[in-house]
């Protein structure tokens, strides 16, 4: 099989030196070239909505029967958070953790942008009331929604990224426009905050891949601190504006972040991520080959780590080793691979763990899992409870 090397992908590629903190799309890109990224973006429009639909859905419907106690335990059932929708968190924490960081009344905006045309190409867009999400609605890359203009700036919805640049600056001028949008559709919440949560097509793609619930609050602090603590050009991902306490737990490092992050979504419980019935139909269906790569490698070749490794990983850094580049030095380096585990380890079918596993270990456990460590499999009212 050719094996392409970073110089492969063009300068233009607007998050070509992101590589280094791109662990999945790297292995993506050695094998099957950056192309497959670019595929995958324009082929994503007809199977995101669905996909969405599924997980907000699911998200929301979880955190009513949470509400109204019809979950038999919510503590040993997760879905994933509101916002940002890339994070899983147990139901019985979901509702303090929205109010926590965001308040009584929000609406956030997750706008994501295409890296090879710099357009935006899709918003998700969701409402919470006393941290219960209530609605949500999605912005398509074709919805004539993202030809409305900025009205002091002139530009297009779509076209913001490729005339400002800058994270803050796009985000800080879609929240303008999405707040009087918010306005005109529900006036009865004009007076609630707002949070948009901005990233590149790869930072969304790369976080998606992870299976690991510890390994994806390590993946938002990376985007997060990609131009302070790795030297890169800009923010791969950015809340705006920033929650006070998000601020707090990324000046505290990696480390501590993971640490108090994962304590909040599932007090330090490790989650072998699920996937929606969807997701994974149009992975094995349309991309085996990224299935087989990325997901499979996770599930039975290569592992998933514990939790003890994921807090002390050390990645690649540009800012610190200015032969990263040059030398293509974006392996990770884990204290020891001898604790990553496979579904067989943990003795879990193999369909049942690509819809998600809550496992009873966390930070301190210093050994692989066992099936007597399962708790429960699934996602939100679909889970299946083991124990």
């Amino acid at each position: 099989m050719t094996q392409y090397t970073y110089g492969d992908i063009p300068d233009e590629f607007h998050t070509k030196k992101y590589i280094p903190i791109s662990r999945h799309l790297w292995k993506l890109h050695k094998n099957l070239g950056y192309e497959i990224f670019l595929d995958m973006v324009e082929n994503c429009p007809d199977y995101i909505h669905p996909e969405l639909k599924e997980r907000l859905d699911q998200t929301i419907e979880t955190a009513k029967q949470t509400f109204e106690g019809k979950i038999k335990d919510p503590s040993k059932t997760v879905s994933y958070f509101l916002f940002p929708p890339v994070i899983s968190v147990r139901a019985d924490l979901n509702q303090g953790l929205m109010k926590l960081l965001y308040g009584e009344s929000i609406d956030t905006s997750f706008v994501v942008i295409n890296d090879s045309t710099q357009e935006i190409f899709m918003v998700l867009n969701c409402h919470a009331e006393d941290g219960i999400p209530v609605d949500w609605w999605v912005v398509e890359p074709n919805d004539e929604l993202l030809d409305r203009r900025h009205m002091r700036l002139g530009y297009k919805i779509r076209d913001i990224p490729k005339k400002l640049k800058k994270v803050n600056k796009i985000s800080e001028a879609v929240i303008n426009i999405f707040k009087d949008i918010r306005n005109e559709r529900a006036p009865q919440w004009s007076n609630s905050d707002y949070q948009v949560g901005t990233l590149w097509g790869t930072a969304m793609a790369n976080i998606l891949c992870e299976r690991s619930s510890y390994e994806s609050v390590g993946i938002l602090w990376d985007g997060l601190m990609a131009q302070k603590h790795y030297g890169l050009p800009d923010y791969w991902f950015m809340f705006w504006p920033l929650p006070q306490m998000i601020n707090m737990f990324l000046m505290m490092g990696r480390r501590e972040w993971m640490l108090k992050f994962d304590g909040l979504i599932t007090k330090h419980q490790l989650y072998v991520q699920g996937l929606e019935e969807i997701a994974l139909e149009w992975l094995q269906n349309h991309y085996p080959e990224v299935w087989t790569l990325v997901f499979m490698e996770q599930f039975e070749k290569n592992g998933i780590p514990m939790p003890y490794l994921s807090v002390d990983v050390n990645p690649p850094n540009p800012k610190k080793d200015k032969k990263v580049y040059s030398q293509e030095k974006f392996e990770w380096e884990y204290p020891s691979r001898d604790d990553f585990f496979t579904v067989q380890d943990i003795d879990v079918p193999i369909d049942d763990a690509y819809r998600g596993i809550l496992l009873d270990v966390n930070h301190e456990t210093k050994r692989k899992p066992t099936h007597d460590d399962v708790i429960s499999t699934g996602l939100g009212t679909k889970t299946k409870f083991v124990k």
